[in-house]
């Protein structure tokens, strides 16, 4: 299952780039890479906006798209995937 589940990260990660935004990993999956343990979700930080995330992706919900944050039903899994956003001071 694990195996599968970096795959459809990737593969999510791969659709936003080809889209022209700018997708990274983000969040636990990071850490837990370089600890060298094997992620049990991945989250995605990206450019685009949480309209444009729904656009791409046919299933998800809009849980946090107020606060920027979109979940993307893929692959028997749940992703976040978030928008980049400013702190302002």
């Amino acid at each position: 299952m694990a195996h599968a589940l970096e795959s459809t990260a990737r593969s999510l990660v791969q659709r936003l780039q080809e889209a022209g935004f700018t997708a990274l990993y983000a969040g636990g999956c990071v850490r837990d890479q370089l600890r060298g343990v094997e992620p049990h979700d991945y989250d995605i930080a990206t450019d685009a906006r949480p309209d444009q995330v729904q656009k791409l992706f046919p299933r998800t919900v809009a849980v946090g798209a107020h606060f920027g944050v979109i979940i993307v039903l893929e692959g028997g899994a749940e992703f976040q995937i978030a928008s980049f956003r400013a702190v302002r001071l």
